[in-house]
């Protein structure tokens, strides 16, 4: 009578773990963003999370984002330098026009954490990572707008 309630009570395990496992979730449903109309805002400076920089801190121009242009060819050359020294950035596309630093949330394997950066230039920005003495390019964004 044991080996019976064992093995019943087996299949029926077995046949809820099926159960479960067949089940599919429904996607969520997407909901469109609210439009919002355009309005003369100044720029923000993005300031990576768990920053202290004042708004004095950050050297960036006042331009809007309607007025600043973009620079396609100096944009893609800044993108071939993801992973290369923030020093052959320069040397490619000149310093930036302002940078921010702030405690790095990634540890790369290291005992101590370095800083997460943005180097700001003409209608995009390059995220670095600097440790000491080196900082490397880690992204290219462009500038929304």
């Amino acid at each position: 009578m044991k080996k019976v309630s064992l093995i019943l009570v087996f299949v029926l395990c077995a046949a809820l773990c099926l159960a479960a496992c067949g089940k599919t979730q429904s996607a969520p449903e997407v909901t469109p963003a609210p439009a919002v109309e355009a309005t003369e805002a100044p720029v923000l400076a993005p300031v990576l999370p768990g920053s202290n920089l004042s708004s004095g801190e950050t050297e960036q121009s006042g331009e809007s984002e309607e007025t600043a242009s973009f620079d396609e060819e100096a944009f893609n050359t800044a993108m071939s330098c993801i992973d290369l020294s923030v020093d052959e950035l320069y040397l490619m596309i000149g310093e930036p026009s302002g940078s921010s630093y702030a405690p790095s949330c990634l540890n790369l394997g290291n005992d101590e954490a370095g800083e997460d950066g943005e180097l700001y230039y003409e209608g995009f920005y390059v995220a670095t990572y600097r440790q000491g003495e080196n900082e490397v390019v880690r992204d290219v964004i462009r500038n929304a707008g």
